[in-house]
């Protein structure tokens, strides 16, 4: 094993061994790669080495202090979540007030960005408003008019009273 410079220690901050670079001697490329490999690895074990040696070198403090931060970007990193998910659920149901079915609001309310503002969800209020007047002015207007039909004259109008005396009991 490696010993540990106290110096070394003391700053926290891991010095990468000095590798030197390759040279175009009668060595073949593939020793080299071997000889950077070995050299990497052995690199990799005095770092983690150094790392097992600075933490047992750390005061509770210090590791208090680690703690709390990691505890402390936990909770950053939860809250941020649930300000998404509100957003989200915000979005959705303003979308859904101004006509849209859910699950279309809900993907649209995933795929919009943060600060949306309201005007944004009252245009789309008001356009899907208008396309719906548009549509029943459409649909009455494709109705065949209404017609009277053609009103009873002469012989059949004084029939059709005869009727109607005798249905309604006159």
């Amino acid at each position: 094993m490696a010993e540990i410079d106290e110096a070394k220690a003391v700053s926290k901050e891991p010095t990468p061994p000095v590798v030197e670079p390759p040279k175009a001697d009668s060595k073949t490329e593939s020793d080299e790669v071997v000889r950077l490999k070995a050299a990497l690895s052995k690199a990799n074990s005095e770092a983690a080495e150094f790392k097992r040696a600075l933490r047992e070198r750390q005061t509770e403090q210090e590791r208090r202090e680690a703690e709390l931060a990691e505890q402390r970007k936990a909770e950053l990193d939860e809250l941020n979540a649930l300000r998404t998910e509100k957003r989200i659920s915000t979005h959705k149901a303003k979308l859904m007030e101004a006509g849209i079915d859910g699950e279309t609001a809900n993907l649209m309310a995933v795929s919009l960005p943060d600060g949306v503002k309201d005007e944004f969800f009252a245009a789309i209020k008001t356009f899907n408003e208008n396309q719906r007047k548009a549509l029943d002015v459409s649909a009455l207007n494709k109705q065949p008019g209404l017609s009277v039909g053609m009103p009873p004259s002469g012989a059949a109008k004084s029939e059709l009273d005869k009727q109607l005396d005798k249905i309604f009991g006159l």
